[in-house]
């Protein structure tokens, strides 16, 4: 049985971030270890999907919004990263459950 554990969307990433993002766009929930059988979509659709905000930050690389509120501005190290954690924050919330084993120690 597959342990979840709660993690705050602006500290996803990696797999764990890569399985929210599945749980929300995919047909069906898909399982710690077979990510792999999912094709992720890409930052743009999401972009159009979603009506996603997105700009190069000063302070942080990236920043990404879906809420339509600066104050939910989710940063990132790159593009795709911002703009997923903004979905994810619009779809979730501020925080996810997750795959325990995906979070990277």
């Amino acid at each position: 049985m597959t342990r979840y554990i709660s993690v705050r969307t602006e500290e996803l990433a990696g797999q764990a971030l890569d399985w929210a993002i599945n749980a929300i766009e995919g047909d069906q929930q898909p399982v710690a270890g077979q990510l792999d059988l999912f094709a992720l979509p890409d930052a743009e659709q999401l972009i159009t999907k979603y009506g996603v905000w997105v700009d190069a930050g000063h302070r942080h690389s990236w920043l990404a919004d879906a809420t339509n509120d600066p104050f939910n501005r989710q940063i990132g190290e790159t593009r795709t990263v911002a703009v997923f954690r903004a979905v994810v924050f619009a779809k979730r919330g501020a925080t996810v459950e997750v795959p325990a084993e995906l979070i990277q120690q």
